[in-house]
């Protein structure tokens, strides 16, 4: 009853369950072959395995029969392409066991499942990795990570890492700050700024830009800065900030103030002691209209009149 039952699991599952020899000929093998390979169990009895493996894998797959006979109650489990029915290759990930004392199998068991689209995965995986990586690492911009962990209901924040922009720009380096908080990093009154940023991004929970004053030893003082929050299984625990280093153009905003405000000081100055002998004048004209008539006194008011606009418009 027990071996019906068995027998029954193995031929249903979808794994696929295959019996070889030591010297790696199939004995057996389940009908879930069909579906991920595409072959009838009856085509692969009594062939060699390593035939169906991908010659860069075959030494490894040998290996594993090896070690099993050399140590029977270990388990060995390798990746491996196995080429399909229609010659195509499959990723498949084998679990071998020695079970030749076994009556019952008499040979190597060996249990595998398709894991193409995890390999595919993977592969992805990797290569947006190495994307990511060299946008890092090549970006101008300075970029830092914060891990946020939520301790008594409050945010507590520490810096995970830097890359290689933020680094040059600041002379501050990863390994000095990792798993530090910005007060330990910048001190508390710097310190307590910057996490006052960090803690109203991790609240809102969606991005953040402001500009803020660190200055730092290579010189750079003023940052335009971007927050953004990272959330998983619905919390935030992380912090992901870009910064740019605008020192300069904020000096520069302050010294156009500062001109601005030179000028206006100057105009207004200006406007003053223009305006008292002009004033002046004025009133003599009014009076001298009133004293005699004369065809020289309208151009001399109207003079009078365009210097005042000039003036408030100065």
């Amino acid at each position: 009853m027990e071996t019906d039952l068995y027998r029954k699991l193995v031929e249903e599952s979808s794994d696929i369950a295959t019996i070889i020899d030591p010297d790696g000929t199939i004995t057996y093998v389940s009908p879930s072959v069909e579906h991920t390979l595409g072959y009838e169990p009856e085509e692969l009895l009594d062939e060699t395995g390593f035939g169906y493996q991908h010659p860069d894998d075959r030494e490894a797959v040998a290996e594993a029969i090896e070690d099993l006979q050399t140590t029977p109650d270990d388990t060995q489990v390798i990746e491996t392409r196995f080429r399909r029915a229609d010659g195509s290759w499959c990723w498949i990930e084998a679990t071998l066991q020695n079970r030749i004392d076994d009556p019952d199998i008499g040979g190597i068991l060996v249990n595998s499942r398709d894991i193409s689209e995890r390999k595919r995965q993977k592969q992805r995986y990797q290569e947006l990795a190495g994307e990511y990586e060299t946008l890092l690492e090549t970006v101008e911009d300075g970029i830092f990570f914060i891990t946020v962990e939520t301790v008594d209901g409050d945010y507590e924040f520490r810096f995970e890492r830097l890359n290689q922009a933020y680094e040059e720009q600041t002379g501050i380096t990863t390994d000095e700050i990792r798993g530090k908080t910005p007060t330990e990093v910048f001190g508390d009154e710097l310190g307590s700024k910057l996490q006052a940023n960090y803690h109203r991004c991790a609240k809102a929970r969606e991005p953040l830009t402001y500009q803020e004053e660190v200055p730092v030893e290579t010189g750079a003082r003023f940052w335009q800065t971007n927050l953004a929050p990272v959330i998983r299984d619905g919390a935030v625990t992380q912090i992901i900030g870009i910064t740019r280093n605008v020192t300069k153009r904020a000096k520069r905003e302050r010294q156009l103030r500062s001109q601005k405000e030179q000028l206006d000081e100057f105009a207004s100055v200006v406007s003053h002691d223009l305006r008292n002998p002009l004033t002046v004048a004025q009133g003599r004209a009014e009076l001298l209209a009133e004293d005699c008539d004369s065809e020289h006194l309208q151009p001399i008011v109207q003079a009078l009149d365009r210097m005042e606009g000039l003036i408030s418009d100065t």
